[in-house]
Parts: C-alpha cells; structure tokens; sequence
C-alpha cells in the first residue's frame, strides 16, 4: 500500500456492465483495479496469485456463487477485505455474507456516491487492521 492509501481491488461480477461502472467510479479515487474475474472460481484463484487489498464480489455467478468464493478466499492465506455486491436484498444472504467474513456490502443498482462512500469506509477499516497487525507483532 502506498503512502496515499491507494488500495488494490479485484472486481469479480459476472456482468460486464458493472465490472466497467465499477472501474470507472474508481478511477481517480485512490484505488487501483488490478483485476477483474467472470466468476466466482476464477475470482477465488485470481485473489491468491494478485494479493488484492480489497475484493469487490458479486453474489450470483456461475461456477462458484459470491458466497462459495468468498468462503474460499477466506480460507485462503491472503485475507483482502471483501465487500460483496448485490442486487439481493434478502437479509439471510447479507448476514450469511457477513457471517462468513464479508466486510460489508454495495446494493445493486449503486450510484457513485454510495459506492465511493462503501469504498472509503473499508479504506479506513483497512488501515486500521493493518496497523493493528502492526502494533501486534
């Protein structure tokens, strides 16, 4: 991580739309897409091998669902943040998300506004567990 804070994300959303809005509302806001996955099984692998800060993960995907590859790259021995990205509101699959390590969620359809503002509140939690790491070792 930069001194600026600038976090790695991996975007992992079956639908092409939203991979390319998701870019585009990072751009410029101190996040660096440094991939992109179609599903949940290329995501899982794409996750060891990038070592992202942060993963953007979509619920419904072929192969592996969001909630399968996130219980995968938790398993995993890279932790990234994770923020699922839903169009669901059904509360048992955001607390399931949540449960299994999610660190928060962004409802489908998003507008920029609440997406910078998702995305800079796990920049601050971020920072914080990293320094916490830190501060422990």
């Amino acid at each position: 991580m930069t001194e600026q804070s600038t976090l790695k994300v991996l975007i992992v959303d079956d639908y092409d739309m939203t991979r390319a809005l998701l870019k585009i509302i990072l751009r410029g806001q101190q996040f660096e897409v440094i991939g992109e996955a179609m599903d949940g099984e290329v995501g899982a692998a794409m996750c060891e091998e990038l070592r992202p800060d942060l993963v953007l993960l979509d619920v419904m995907m072929p192969k592996l669902n969001g909630l399968e590859a996130l219980a995968k790259i938790k398993a995993s021995s890279h932790q990234p943040m994770i923020l699922m990205v839903t169009g669901a509101e059904d509360e048992k699959i955001v607390t399931q998300a949540l449960n299994l390590g999610a660190s928060g969620y962004i409802v489908k359809p998003f507008n920029t506004a609440s997406v910078i503002e998702t995305l800079n509140q796990a920049r601050e939690s971020f920072i914080v567990r990293n320094a916490a790491a830190v501060n422990r070792t």
